[in-house]
C-alpha cells in the first residue's frame, strides 16, 4: 500500500532584515529544508509602524514549503524565539496549495512519520479571516499605489524587487536582453476589506501602469504578529 503524502503549506514570515540569519536558521534547525528568501522593504506609514511588524524599511521574507501537520508547532516556535506576539517584530502566515510537485511532500516523508507520535501545542488559528493581495507593477509606482490601498482601509505592506520574463517583445541592446524591473506589493487584509481595497488599487493601476500591472489576491490560513489593531483600525 503507497503511503499517503503529506499536505503542503507555504508558510511565509516576514522579519527586518537585522533577524534574516535567525529567521533561516530557525527553518533549517527544524528541518524545513525547502525554504526561500528575499530581500523587501516596509510601506507602513510612521503613525502604525510598530502596529503590524513592519516599521523597518528593510525586510527579508521567508517562504517555507511544509507539511500542514506541522504548522501549529511550527508556529509557536517561532513565535516565541522572534518574539512575533510583540508589536514591531514581524508577522507570520500560511497560504493553502491547491497542488504541488510529488516529490516535494515526498522529501519530507519520512520526517512526518518520525514527527508523528510527538506532542504538538496548537495553535489558534485566523482561518478564513484574511487575505493576501498581491501586485505587480513597473517599478516606480508601488508607493502611489500603497497610497490608493491605505486609503481604502489597508494597514501597510511588504515590496519585493521582481524581474519580468517571458515577454516576447523585450527590447535588446547589443544583443543584451533588457528585462523590466518589476515591483511586487503584498497586502494583508481582512477578508470583507479585500475588495474595497483590491477596487482602489485596480484604479490607481489603471491610470499609472494598465500594460504591465497585476493584481489578485489568495487566501491565508494563520496568521501571527498582526494582533488586533488591523481587525480595529483607527479612525482615518
Amino acid at each position: 500500500m503507497t503511503e499517503k503524502l503529506p499536505v503542503m503549506e507555504l508558510m511565509v514570515t516576514i522579519v527586518d532584515r537585522t533577524k534574516a540569519v535567525q529567521a533561516t536558521n530557525f527553518f533549517k534547525g527544524k528541518n524545513v529544508s525547502l525554504t526561500l528568501s528575499c530581500w523587501g522593504r516596509g510601506t507602513a506609514s510612521t503613525e502604525i509602524l510598530d502596529i503590524l511588524g513592519i516599521g523597518e524599511k528593510e525586510k527579508i521574507v521567508v517562504f517555507s514549503l511544509t507539511p500542514r501537520s506541522w504548522i501549529p508547532a511550527l508556529i509557536t516556535q517561532i513565535s516565541d524565539a522572534m518574539q512575533l506576539r510583540n508589536a514591531g517584530r514581524g508577522i507570520l502566515f500560511t497560504i493553502p496549495l491547491s497542488s504541488v510537485n510529488q516529490g516535494i511532500p515526498r522529501r519530507y516523508l519520512s520526517a512526518v512519520r518520525e514527527k508523528k507520535n510527538e506532542e504538538r501545542v496548537m495553535y489558534k488559528t485566523n482561518e478564513n479571516k484574511y487575505e493576501l493581495i498581491i501586485v505587480s507593477t513597473e517599478d516606480g509606482f508601488v508607493d502611489s499605489i500603497m497610497k490608493s490601498a491605505r486609503n481604502a482601509g489597508a494597514r501597510g505592506g511588504t515590496v519585493m524587487k521582481a524581474r519580468a520574463v517571458g515577454d516576447e517583445t523585450t527590447e535588446s541592446f547589443f544583443g543584451l536582453k533588457l528585462y523590466d524591473e518589476m515591483e511586487i506589493l503584498a497586502i494583508l487584509v481582512q477578508r470583507e476589506e479585500k475588495s474595497k481595497i483590491m477596487s482602489a488599487v485596480s484604479r490607481t493601476l489603471a491610470e499609472k501602469s494598465p500594460e504591465k500591472s497585476t493584481v489578485f489576491s489568495v487566501p491565508v490560513d494563520d496568521v501571527v504578529g498582526v494582533g488586533t489593531d488591523l481587525e480595529n483600525p483607527a479612525p482615518a
